[in-house]
């Protein structure tokens, strides 16, 4: 009578060949999980500011765009029907972005809290007036709560957004 199956010689060395395969591809695989984080959370913002900006030029009304506690715990869109960049009861959100993961969003003095844009579709700070108050241009930086490259969002003057690539460098000083 013929048996079919494997021996425990040839569990034991398919085990130990699979083994020595985790433990090259492991660290790889955690680096391509780290970059695909970042990523992710660069153009969730990126695509939150645009939609930000064109439900200002849309609506012909102040929209804005402000943190949760800090950038990486969330944000929401909403009309700034009052222009004060804060959301009340009246005011209508449309879009609230959850907490992001494995990264760290550092965003320069002017883009702090929130961002907002007027019917022009150019970034201003929120203050109490429809069309009015200072511009409004800064920068998120996007980097992995661990050591790798990240992305710079750059908000300009008249409230277009572009993406740079920063190196691991620049991102341990952050």
């Amino acid at each position: 009578m013929r048996s079919f199956g494997f021996t425990l010689i040839d569990l034991l060395i398919t085990l130990a060949v699979l083994a020595i395969l985790l433990t090259f591809a492991l660290p790889n695989f955690s680096a391509l999980v780290q970059n695909l984080q970042v990523k992710t959370a660069t153009q969730s913002l990126r695509e939150s500011l645009e939609l930000t900006r064109a439900q200002a030029i849309y609506s012909n009304n102040r929209a804005t765009m402000r943190k949760q506690t800090n950038w990486v715990d969330g944000w929401e869109v909403f009309i700034d029907e009052n222009n004060d960049g804060l959301l009340s009861n009246n005011e209508h959100v449309l879009q609230k972005h959850e907490k992001l993961k494995g990264v760290r969003v550092i965003a320069n003095r002017p883009v702090k809290n929130y961002v907002s844009f007027i019917g022009s579709g150019e970034g201003r700070n929120a203050n109490g007036t429809a069309n009015a108050g200072a511009f409004l241009a800064g920068t998120f930086t996007i980097c992995p709560t661990g050591k790798g490259k990240g992305y710079e969002l750059i908000l300009s003057k008249g409230g277009r957004v572009r993406t740079h690539k920063i190196d691991a460098r620049a991102c341990a000083t952050i």
